[in-house]
């Protein structure tokens, strides 16, 4: 009879083991794999993490010997590690708040051009991972304490994992340190885009600016999308991309400016705000370029052929809304499958922004938000401009259509610098400022058999290296000139657009206590010597 026991102990113990290995296996699959695909975004917490929350998640089950509730933790344990393992493979990263904020701010069409170009083979690595979900279903342990020894090992594990919890809440690291990727994502993402929401509904700042000239004054503000200024000739790449500005006698190109982040959203609410790299402050509660805008006498325009939602409220455009004129061009962006696979070209902003041209304003600022270079190239620019063509492979088919949208762009930008120079010789004496730059970069193929604007581990230099171009009437030139700004010695000045800001309040004449001289690159104060940290950390 004791000999009868002892087996049925044995066994129940194996059985035990055995529920619990498939348990931890579950949990550790994905950080194992994400060790496999990107070795430089891996950290040991994220192998020891879910081993804490494996025995936390467990407790219910232990101590009341429920099946739902092994099954509850087994498919908690399964969404969290699919869509972490998703992320994984396609981003080479563990899931993050800025991934959730970029697919967010994502349309239908975008997320599936994306896809497009991100699909990969590793997606197949979610079918093992639900097989094995299933093993983990079909051994469900018996846990109940059969020996005083359980009792110990479960009781010091629980009590380890509580203090240990407990010293990382009130060090304020618990989220950090203690919650799991998805989570902690999830979280970081909420608490931001209640900032966000809160800028949407927040009135404007009296932030009390005053204009230092009484001239009539005009500045364009030209937003790229994903441009990588080594694929513009005019920055020395191989190809002519950018023929029309490059036969330019009239613009400043400026070869070495950067933007600090790798996506659309974290840099307009950079540039576009006093925010940057070594302040930061909520979304809400910081002064932004409209406010500034309004408690002057310019009237202000945002025309953008980027599509104004996403699955939330677009961050960018909340921001936007804030301007005196704002208009989406683009109607491609709705539910039907038929309307997104059609393109929307950046040459329909030419209309409003000959309107507001047209407009009897003494002041204006006028900002146009291009498509650019945006994924899927080959959807950015018209029939006429694919320049660039004959690639075999899928690759060079890619950089094809890249190198397209910048010809594309290079004409688009031209027009707006040419238009300018037509009513600037209408009207001498408004002093005029344009500018071209994008939000980021793109790596197509530039560094590393990569394509894209995402990253894992280190960002690359062709996610940040962006262009950035001046051109100014006469008048303006002999502005700048007066106040002893010498563009030819600023061509090649370290600058981030997270301090654009202060350029663009420099351009239009305007003065806050908000504004910081030094940070403007067309200020005779700027500091060249800022040390430029990027989203990673890194210094650039």
């Amino acid at each position: 009879m004791l000999h009868t026991d002892s087996s049925k102990i044995n066994t129940d113990a194996k059985s035990s083991f055995k529920g619990i290995f498939w348990l931890v296996a579950l949990a550790l699959a994905v950080p194992l794999v994400g060790l496999c695909i990107n070795y430089e975004a891996f950290s040991l917490r994220m192998i020891w993490l879910p081993v804490l929350w494996v025995s936390v998640l467990l407790l219910p089950y232990v101590l009341l010997q429920k099946r739902f509730l092994y099954v509850a933790v087994a498919t908690l344990l399964f969404i969290d590690g699919f869509v972490n393992l998703f992320h994984w493979c396609i981003l080479k990263c563990p899931l993050n708040a800025s991934s959730i904020f970029v697919f967010m701010n994502t349309n239908y069409s975008e997320a599936t051009e994306f896809m497009t170009v991100k699909m990969t083979p590793l997606l197949l690595l979610l079918v093992p991972y639900v097989l094995l979900f299933i093993l983990t279903l079909k051994h469900i342990p018996d846990l109940a304490f059969r020996k005083k020894s359980e009792i110990i090992v479960w009781s010091a594990l629980w009590l380890f994992v509580a203090l240990f919890f407990a010293e990382n809440m009130i060090s304020g690291r618990f989220l950090r340190l203690c919650v799991p990727d998805v989570e902690r994502a999830l979280v970081s993402f909420y608490v931001e885009s209640k900032a966000y929401k809160n800028l949407k509904k927040r009135d404007l700042y009296d932030v009390n600016a005053q204009m230092t000239t009484s001239d009539s004054t005009l500045v364009v503000v030209v937003i790229g999308e994903s441009c990588n200024r080594n694929h513009m000739s005019i920055y020395g790449y191989h190809r002519p991309t950018t023929p029309r500005l490059a036969s330019r006698n009239d613009i400043w190109v400026f070869d070495n400016v950067i933007s600090a982040n790798s996506n659309t959203l974290a840099s307009v609410m950079l540039f576009l705000t006093e925010n940057n790299m070594d302040h930061q402050r909520p979304m809400d509660s910081c002064i932004h370029i409209f406010d500034v805008l309004h408690t002057t006498p310019y009237k202000s325009y945002w025309f953008s052929n980027q599509s104004p939602i996403g699955l939330w409220d677009n961050g960018v455009s909340n921001l936007a809304s804030n301007a005196d004129v704002v208009s989406f061009v683009n109607v491609m962006s709705s539910s039907s499958m038929e309307s997104t696979q059609m393109a929307s070209f950046d040459q329909k902003l030419f209309e409003p922004l000959g309107k507001a041209l047209s407009e009897n304003e003494k002041h204006k600022v006028v900002f146009l938000h291009l498509m650019g270079c945006h994924t899927q190239y080959n959807r950015r620019y018209p029939r006429g401009f694919a320049h660039f063509k004959g690639a075999k492979d899928k690759r060079g088919k890619v950089v094809d259509a890249y190198d397209n949208a910048i010809y594309y762009s290079d004409f688009v930008v031209d027009s707006v610098f040419s238009t300018l120079a037509v009513y600037s010789q209408q009207h001498p004496k408004v002093r005029i400022s344009a500018l071209y730059f994008s939000d980021h970069g793109e790596n197509v193929y530039d560094e590393g058999d990569y394509c894209g604007h995402d990253y894992s581990g280190k960002i690359p230099h062709a996610n940040v290296e962006i262009p950035f171009v001046l051109w100014f009437s006469e008048s303006q030139q002999a502005s700048l000139q007066s106040e002893n700004v010498c563009l030819e010695q600023r061509l090649h000045a370290p600058y981030m657009i997270d301090d654009l800001f202060h350029t663009l309040m420099d351009l239009a004449a305007v003065r806050a206590s908000c504004f910081d001289d030094c940070r403007s690159l067309v200020n005779k104060d700027f500091d060249a010597s800022r040390k430029r940290i990027l989203e990673d950390g890194s210094c650039y």
